[in-house]
């Protein structure tokens, strides 16, 4: 991707080319056209580089005969001297730094860490506090008040070490910013820790910078970026022997120096309480070696300072994320949220454990969120775990995709694990409740046994002796023919009047292949056996789960007991159900199969990504999520109030632009309307947050109108024709059905805008934008889906309608994923970019909480 210097300079050439021709005198129009757009579209490439700020050329310094003293500016009654203020600021840095050595240790970090109001300023190399004083003025000269804002649940521990390497000085102050988010000076952000961190390598003076990014040499630079990436898997444990190999010829990842590519994957290594193996010895190597650089170790003790420091104040977040490492019992737990029975602040795991046997969807990332804020809350850690023990459902595909929307939704585990890597332990316990004559081997078939547990009776194989069952169970693990008819069954209590108890099935035998462990295990503990084994063992704390659950917490503590586990507290709350929504892995997968949409990630699923691609942003879901609480009582949700949430999100930073039905627009001839092939003026991207920035909104002659506004025009009527002027309509042309086919006016340059039609229009131009209007529909027609009903007999007949749309000519510079208002029509979401003829711009409606358009204007499905 082209630098913001190269567009830059790519803007001035062009400029230039225009000046050029232009001077010379008789030159082809069309060529002076031609660069005249390719003009356009460089200052809106620098635009979008420049976080929305428009291309601002440096206007040429006046010229002064003779020597031109600068008068000193005159100080205001009241303000201080030069000096006054060097003063003040000395003795305010030495201020904080105190406060930064005494916060530090308090919260057990590095005494040279900076607090919520200290800058950086350690040296690459050198002990703390020996910086150069020339360097860190210099880099202080260029990020004077910029500061860091970022609560516990992402810390921005690379961007932190990157400041300590540069010597370069950001304030990091701890609260509740959902994502770390640099706030510069002249009020540009940049948000996310590797984002920050590259910013400050970019920015900073330092000799150690270029050497960070990978130096002058665009392959090293490109392996510093390939790391980067990686840094953010949720499986870097996985990727332990592949390291180990890249780094056997090698010191570093990437060039002959310590780069943010070490930074970064060490921060995730160690995050996940990761320790190189033996047999790794080139990991164990540039482990020790990265962990060995001060600014690298200090950086996360000098963040978890940070964040306790803010806790501890008994600050506590309104929505999103809790910030915060500790001191979870003087904060105050978000409404809904019950505290956990028990609970003690840093000593606190909770877990997540998703089977991989399909997609997350939203009520799995209330789930997710509930687990992270409770263990956050109370300053302790949260598991991600795959419960992978049944390979008849279970695929890489789902497990690969799990990783990508915790990584989507800003949630990092302080571990990642899989149940399958204890399938050794599970058989050892299973063979222990054999021997003690707490589990047979059962082949009763599967509908007598269901009979049996339903009317309390006892199975016929309950007293087998204990050896046989030892003899069927290692079959069992043999996947040998004899006991396939075969499971192992606990012998709890077949006359509970709890169901789960009666007799619980432990294990199965199973051929299909495991998708991590192949072939070398046939036969697979059920959930029901290895949840509270494995949660015992991998030192949870509070399970929590839905209420759904709750019969078999007798049998969780069960397990527990019988095998003399450590007891895992369980903590209950209600699923989340939404109207006219399946949420049923087995049921999504049927309209997969039966092709009624795309796949997994279509916009009309309730998947994370599938409500990701409809629009949804991801910090406006995290909020809904955390609002509804950690309660018992099962909630039927309507989507609207989903979706106004989320709107609320785009309406302060959506741009602004407008389009039209391709097929019905109608053009309108204006008199009086500028002259030329070329003209435009300058619209902000946003009308009431100018600092955005601006676009260049095209002219012409010919306005293109929404056909349903032209019907409604009568001849003598003025107009609005939104961000330029009023057109008076002198003629309207209707066909035999009454429709606007042609109108023709006269622009009115003084016209009063307050009574009205205010109109989208766009000039009648060759570089209209295609593109392609998506709406959706629910799949199903009824609110709820009860128990024992068939979801195929409320299908949706039509769930997406397309219109073709002609849009504005900044529109093509839409990237995937960008989320734009077309004025009077809604906002929408770039899931295609323009690619030039044949491959138009397309764009999903995102549904605002309205049950209709948010206007007059056509729309063919109901706007949900």
């Amino acid at each position: 991707m082209a630098t913001l210097q190269e567009v830059e300079a790519e803007i001035k050439e062009i400029a230039a080319k225009i000046t050029e021709l232009k001077a010379a005198g008789g030159a082809d129009p069309a060529l002076i056209k031609q660069h005249v757009a390719e003009l356009l579209a460089a200052k809106a490439k620098f635009a979008d580089l420049n976080g929305g700020v428009p291309y601002d050329p440096p206007k040429p310094a006046k010229k002064v005969k003779g020597p031109a003293k600068t008068p000193a500016p005159e100080r205001a009654p009241g303000e201080k001297s030069k000096k006054e203020q060097q003063r003040e600021l000395k003795k305010a840095q030495k201020e904080a730094a105190k406060a930064a050595k005494k916060a530090a240790v308090a919260g057990g970090g590095d005494p040279g860490a900076p607090n919520a109001a200290a800058p950086v300023s350690t040296a690459r190399g050198m002990p703390d506090g020996a910086a150069p004083a020339a360097s860190a003025a210099t880099a202080a000269a260029t990020t004077a008040q910029a500061t860091v804002q970022f609560c516990s649940a992402m810390p921005p521990t690379v961007a932190h070490a990157a400041c300590s390497l540069t010597e370069t000085k950001l304030t990091f102050a701890a609260g509740e910013q959902s994502m770390p988010c640099l706030r510069l000076p002249d009020g540009r952000s940049v948000s996310g820790d590797l984002a920050i961190a590259r910013h400050v390598a970019r920015s900073s003076t330092s000799p150690a910078a270029a050497g960070l990014l990978g130096g002058a040499d665009p392959v090293e630079a490109s392996v510093v970026d390939q790391w980067l990436d990686l840094s953010q898997t949720h499986d870097l444990v996985g990727l332990a022997s592949t390291l180990d190999a890249h780094l056997a010829p090698r010191t570093y990842l990437a060039g002959h120096e310590l780069s943010l590519a070490d930074v970064a994957v060490y921060v995730s290594l160690s995050g996940s309480r990761f320790s190189p193996p033996e047999e790794l010895p080139h990991l164990s190597r540039w482990f020790a070696l990265v962990g060995g650089v001060k600014a690298v170790s200090s950086a996360k003790g000098a963040i978890m300072a940070l964040s306790k420091s803010a806790g501890g104040k008994g600050k506590s977040t309104s929505r999103g994320l809790s910030g915060g490492g500790g001191g979870g019992g003087t904060k105050k737990l978000l409404q809904g949220c019950p505290p956990l029975e028990g609970a003690i602040d840093g000593q606190v795991v909770t877990r997540f454990p998703p089977e991989p046997s399909g997609y997350l969807h939203i009520g799995h990332v209330k789930a997710c969120l509930l687990n992270q804020y409770y263990a956050q809350h109370y300053g302790g850690k949260m598991i991600v775990r795959f419960d992978d023990t049944n390979p008849s459902k279970e695929k890489e595909e789902y497990a690969a995709s799990i990783v990508q929307d915790l990584a989507t939704l800003g949630i990092r585990a302080d571990m990642v694990t899989y149940t399958s890597d204890r399938f050794e332990e599970f058989k050892d316990y299973a063979l222990g409740m054999i021997k003690k004559g707490d589990a047979y081997m059962d082949d009763t078939p599967q509908e007598v046994m269901k009979d049996e547990r339903m009317s309390f009776k006892a199975s016929a194989k309950r007293d087998t002796h204990v050896k046989e069952n030892l003899r069927l169970f290692q079959l069992l693990l043999k996947g040998d023919k004899e006991a396939e008819p075969y499971c192992l069954r606990a012998k709890a209590d077949y006359a509970s009047v709890n169901g789960t108890m009666r007799d619980p099935v432990m294990y199965r035998m199973n051929a299909t292949p495991h998708h991590r462990t192949g072939t070398k295990h046939k036969a697979y503990p059920t959930y029901d056996f290895a949840c509270p084994i494995i949660d015992s063992i991998e030192g949870v704390t509070h399970a929590c789960r839905t209420t759904e659950y709750q019969d078999r917490d007798e049998q969780y503590a069960w397990f527990q007991e019988k095998l003399g586990l450590r007891k895992v507290v369980v903590h209950s709350y209600a699923r989340m159900n939404f109207m006219r929504t399946v949420l049923s892995k087995r049921h999504l997968g049927w309209f997969v199969e039966e092709g009624r949409v795309e796949g997994w990630d279509d916009p009309r699923f309730p998947t994370v990504q599938g409500v990701i691609r409809r629009g949804v942003s991801p910090a406006a879901l995290r909020d809904f999520m955390l609002m509804q609480g950690a309660s018992k009582k099962v909630t039927n949700m309507e989507w609207d109030k989903f979706w106004s949430t989320n709107k609320k999100k785009y309406e302060q930073t959506a741009h602004r632009y407008m389009g039209v039905f391709k097929d019905t627009c109608v053009e309108l001839d204006i008199e009086n309307a500028p002259a030329g092939d070329v003209v435009s003026i300058p619209v902000a991207l946003h009308p009431k947050h100018p600092e955005i920035g601006q676009r260049a909104m095209r002219l012409s002659s010919v306005a293109l109108l929404e056909g349903g506004d032209a019907d409604a025009l009568a001849e003598g009527e003025e107009v609005t024709l939104k961000n330029w002027g009023n057109v008076k309509i002198k003629k309207v042309d209707k066909d035999a059905t009454g429709k606007a086919v042609k109108l023709s006016g006269e622009f009115i340059p003084n016209g009063d805008f307050k009574s009205t039609k205010k109109l989208t229009w766009l000039a009648k131009v060759p570089d209209l934008v295609p593109m392609v209007l998506v709406e959706f529909d629910y799949l199903v027609t009824k609110d709820k889906i009860e128990d024992g009903e068939n979801f195929k007999d409320f299908l949706n007949p039509v769930t997406r309608a397309e219109t073709a749309g002609l849009g504005d000519p900044g529109l093509r510079n839409m990237r995937e994923g960008d989320v734009v208002q077309l004025e009077r029509r809604g906002f929408f979401r770039a899931d295609k970019p323009y690619r030039g003829e044949g491959k138009p711009l397309v764009l999903f409606m995102i549904p605002d909480g309205k049950t209709q358009a948010m206007s007059t204007l056509a729309s063919t499905l109901k706007h949900v």
